[in-house]
C-alpha cells in the first residue's frame, strides 16, 4: 500500500511547484466555502469582469487606445445599462412578484374551501375534459373511476400545489430575493474592483503567478490559457444566453397578453442557468398561469405550441451555437456538478457549476505528470533494507 501511495506521489507531485498549486487550490476553495460573505464582493466582480474583458480586447485593438481608457469606456457602459435595467425593468418585475405572490396565496388559501367561483370553474373544466378521456379509454379503467372522483383528485391536486407553491415561494424564492437585495450595499464597490481588475489585468495575473507559485511558473502558463479561454466562454456566453431566453420569451408572453408577462419571461431566462432541470422547474408556473387565464382553449394551446417551439429553438439551435466549445461535458457530469456546487454554494454555485467541472476536468487532464517512469527495482531498492540494496548493486555489476 505504501509503495503505491508512493508511486502515485511521485507520478502526480514530483514536478517543481505542483505542491505548491495544489494547496493553493484547498485554500481558495476553503476561503470561498467558509468566507463567501466575506470575497462574496471579489467573487462577483471576477465573474462580470470576465464577460466584459472581451469587450476590452476589442476595443483596445480596434480604436488603439490604451487599456485603461477602454476599461473605463466599458464599465461606463455596462453601468449605463445596469442602471436603465434598474429604473424601467426592475420595477416592473418586483411589481408583478408582487401580484403573483399575492394571487398564490389567494388561491392557497381558498384551495381547501373552494369558495372561489373563479377556482371551481377551473376545478369543474379540468375535471370535466378528465372524465371525458377517462370515458374514451377500454375497459376496465372507464368504470374504475366515477365523475366526482375525479374532481376529487382534480381538487385535492390543486390543493396539494398551491399549499406548497405558497411554502417554496415563502421559505426558498422569498429569501433568495431578499439575499440579493443586500447587493445593493456592493453597487459601489464591486463596480470599482471590476474596473481594477479590467484595466490593471496583466499586472494582477503577473503578481498572482510571481507570489502564489514563485517555484514554477510554467504550471500556470499551462493551465491558464485552456482554463482561462474555457471560464470567459461559458461566462460570456450564458450572460447572452440568459438575454436572449428572457427578451424572447417576455415578447412572446407579451404577444398572447400572458399575466406576469415580464416575471415569467424573466424566470425561464433564469431558468437556463440550471441545464435539463431549469426549463422543468419554470415551466410549472407558466402552465399553472395560462391554464388559469386562458382554460382549454385555442389560445391556451396556440400559446402552448409557441412555447415549446421556443424552447426546441433554444436547446437545439441557440444553445449549441453558444457553447459548442465551452461544454465540453456529458449530461451526468453537467447534472453532478450543479448538485455538488448548487449545494455548496446556493445560486452562483448553480451558475459556475459547469465552469468548475470543466476546471477539474481540465486539471485531472493536463497537470503534470514525472517524465520519469518509477520502476518497481527502485521503490523496492528504497524502501528495502540493506542486503537488498547490495543484491541490485550486485546485479547491477553483473
Amino acid at each position: 500500500m505504501f509503495v503505491l501511495l508512493k508511486r502515485w506521489y511521485w507520478r502526480h507531485f514530483s514536478q517543481p511547484g505542483t505542491i505548491e498549486f495544489a494547496l493553493v487550490l484547498i485554500g481558495a476553495f476553503l476561503t470561498v466555502y467558509y468566507f463567501m460573505w466575506l470575497v462574496g464582493p471579489l467573487v462577483v466582480a471576477l465573474c462580470l469582469s470576465y464577460c466584459l474583458d472581451w469587450a476590452v480586447r476589442s476595443a483596445i485593438k480596434h480604436f488603439k487606445i490604451s487599456r485603461f481608457l477602454a476599461s473605463g469606456i466599458v464599465m461606463i457602459i455596462f453601468i449605463g445599462l445596469c442602471v436603465g435595467l434598474l429604473l424601467f425593468i426592475a420595477p416592473k418585475i418586483l411589481q408583478q412578484g408582487a401580484e403573483f405572490y399575492g394571487k398564490v396565496q389567494e388561491f392557497s388559501q381558498n384551495a381547501s374551501e373552494s369558495a372561489n367561483i373563479e377556482d371551481e370553474n377551473i376545478d369543474a373544466v379540468i375535471s370535466t375534459t378528465v372524465y371525458d378521456l377517462i370515458e374514451r379509454t377500454p375497459e376496465p379503467l372507464a368504470s374504475m373511476f366515477t365523475r366526482e372522483d375525479v374532481e376529487n383528485y382534480v381538487n385535492n391536486t390543486r390543493s396539494f400545489v398551491m399549499s406548497n407553491l405558497t411554502q417554496i415561494i415563502k421559505t426558498k424564492i422569498m429569501p433568495s430575493v431578499m439575499n440579493a437585495a443586500t447587493w445593493l450595499m456592493y453597487m459601489i464597490v464591486v463596480p470599482i474592483f471590476m474596473f481594477l481588475m479590467l484595466s490593471n489585468k496583466e499586472v494582477l495575473q503577473k503578481r498572482f503567478r510571481t507570489y502564489v507559485l514563485p517555484n514554477n511558473q510554467e504550471l500556470i502558463s499551462v493551465f491558464w490559457p485552456k482554463i482561462n479561454s474555457q471560464i470567459e466562454g461559458y461566462i460570456r456566453g450564458k450572460m447572452l444566453h440568459i438575454t436572449i431566453i428572457s427578451i424572447l420569451n417576455t415578447f412572446a408572453f407579451l404577444t398572447f397578453g400572458l399575466n406576469y408577462a415580464f416575471l415569467l419571461g424573466l424566470g425561464v431566462g433564469l431558468s437556463v442557468v440550471i441545464p435539463y432541470v431549469g426549463a422543468v422547474i419554470i415551466t410549472i408556473p407558466i402552465l399553472l398561469v395560462s391554464l388559469i387565464q386562458f382554460g382549454f382553449s385555442q389560445a391556451f394551446f396556440w400559446f402552448l405550441l409557441v412555447y415549446i417551439v421556443i424552447q426546441l429553438l433554444d436547446s437545439n439551435v441557440l444553445t449549441p451555437f453558444l457553447f459548442s466549445k465551452a461544454m465540453n461535458l456529458d449530461a451526468f457530469s453537467i447534472l453532478a456538478a450543479i448538485m455538488i456546487f448548487g449545494g455548496l454554494w446556493g445560486f452562483w454555485g448553480v451558475f459556475l457549476s459547469i465552469p468548475l467541472a470543466t476546471f477539474i476536468g481540465t486539471l485531472i487532464v493536463y497537470w503534470p505528470n514525472a517524465d520519469k517512469k518509477v520502476s518497481n527495482e527502485e521503490l523496492t531498492t528504497d524502501d528495502n533494507n540493506g542486503e537488498d540494496c547490495s543484491f541490485s548493486e550486485e546485479k547491477n555489476n553483473k
